[in-house]
């Protein structure tokens, strides 16, 4: 019915969710969204307009992009006077060029105390392929290779230390933005 909508040419529809959900997958996992699993980060999102090809991408993106994904379809110009977002256009993407994007999350665990923390205590940082979180409630890390385990099952932080090292330089740059 929208596509036949007066409006259908000049609006953007955009549907996105801000996160996925975990029903105690893992160990421990007892309460709403407190770790960096890819059961609760990944989502969806849904853009619509007449400029943009009808397709589902399968790369990883960002909820960081979307903002600059609106403006970019939208035509509207970023004032210089504006700080530089720190996402950028899914566009490309879009279209269908093949593009990694790191993307980087944070959560709170509230296991230990019970209650939400004041500030996030669960940092990770996922490529296409791998998968890197630091617990700094308990000072624990976790290294998952996606491609091989999807699942997150089984923790390389002790095998793989030249690629937990990458990652954790790559977290570093991120928190230090």
């Amino acid at each position: 019915h929208f596509e036949q909508s007066e409006i259908s040419n000049d609006t953007l529809l955009v549907v996105i969710s801000d996160h996925g959900i975990s029903i105690g997958e893992k160990f421990g996992e007892r309460a709403y969204g407190v770790f960096c699993y890819d059961y609760t980060l990944k989502s969806t999102a849904l853009f619509y307009h007449n400029s943009i090809p009808k397709i589902t991408v399968q790369n990883q993106i960002r909820s960081i992009d979307i903002l600059p994904t609106i403006l970019e379809i939208l035509s509207i110009p970023i004032d210089e006077n504006y700080e530089k977002f720190q996402g950028k256009s899914l566009l490309p993407i879009i279209k269908g060029n093949k593009e990694t994007r790191i993307a980087f999350s944070q959560s709170g665990n509230p296991l230990k105390t019970g209650k939400p923390p004041k500030e996030p205590n669960v940092n990770a940082i996922r490529t296409d392929d791998w998968k890197y979180i630091k617990n700094t409630h308990d000072d624990s890390e976790e290294l998952y290779n996606l491609k091989d385990d999807p699942n997150e099952e089984k923790n390389l932080i002790s095998i793989k230390k030249g690629k937990a090292d990458e990652m954790r330089s790559e977290m570093n740059r991120v928190l230090n933005w």
